[in-house]
């Protein structure tokens, strides 16, 4: 955990002190939207995914740092809330995974060629070489990763978690061997979410992003908004603006 934690920090820290100048913005010629304009990003059931998911997150967070280390939070049914938010957890992602792409643009997630090249020109840039910065579609490369990442440990958390739950309530039984992997499979990859999603949390309240944190709330991004990071001929919203 110490180890995530340390590469979290490390990350945060040089990237404060690389962007304490200032933020870039596009300069790529892109279709803009009217200032004053105001572009649907997130549907309800989206934001109520995020906010329900967040606190189902905590909850195995804590639960989870509790099972891991004994006493650090204090005497409480910390295996059973943990299955509780466990299952929960996995109700939710079902739903999402079954009702996401029938609701939204799914292919906005998806990597292609042109995000090779916008995460050239932002290397380029946070390194000094250019001052180039890319317009995007609806998600920018580096949120593409992160979805994929976070998919690919929800995945693994699952996979041992289903056995180690199995395990617990003496369903069935395993090999010593295989628990212990399991238990390890587990464990790196709960504390890998967990250093992600503190990642995750920077860049949502750092001030550049209150705009897209705001949507999380409100839904809407202002055309103003938009158009520092957006291409409208990559992402065109739903409603296509409204005055």
């Amino acid at each position: 955990m110490r180890l995530f934690c340390e590469l979290v920090g490390t990350f945060i820290a040089v990237h404060l002190v690389r962007r304490s100048a200032g933020h870039p913005v596009s300069n790529d010629p892109a279709a803009k939207l009217a200032p004053h304009a105001r572009v649907l990003r997130y549907e309800i059931g989206a934001r109520l995914y995020h906010w329900g998911n967040t606190v189902l997150v905590i909850g195995l967070a804590v639960s989870g740092l509790a099972l891991f280390s004994p006493g650090a939070f204090g005497s409480g049914p910390w295996l059973l809330m943990h299955e509780i938010f466990a299952v929960l957890f996995v109700l939710a992602l079902l739903l999402h995974i079954v009702v996401a792409p029938q609701r939204g643009n799914g292919r906005a997630m998806w990597f292609n060629a042109r995000d090779v090249r916008d995460l050239r020109v932002i290397a380029a840039n946070f390194l000094g070489r250019t001052r180039d910065y890319p317009a995007f579609g609806k998600y920018d490369p580096w949120q593409k990763i992160y979805h994929a990442f976070l998919t690919l440990l929800a995945a693994g958390l699952i996979f041992s978690g289903t056995y180690l739950f199995i395990s617990a309530e003496a369903w069935a039984t395993f090999s010593h061997v295989w628990i212990r992997g399991m238990r390890l499979v587990h464990d790196a990859t709960g504390f890998a979410f967990i250093a992600i999603l503190i990642g995750h949390i920077y860049f949502g309240i750092i001030r550049v992003n209150w705009p897209l944190l705001i949507s999380m709330v409100t839904g809407r991004l202002r055309g103003s908004s938009f158009n520092l990071y957006h291409d409208a001929s990559r992402w065109r919203p739903k409603d296509g603006g409204r005055l």
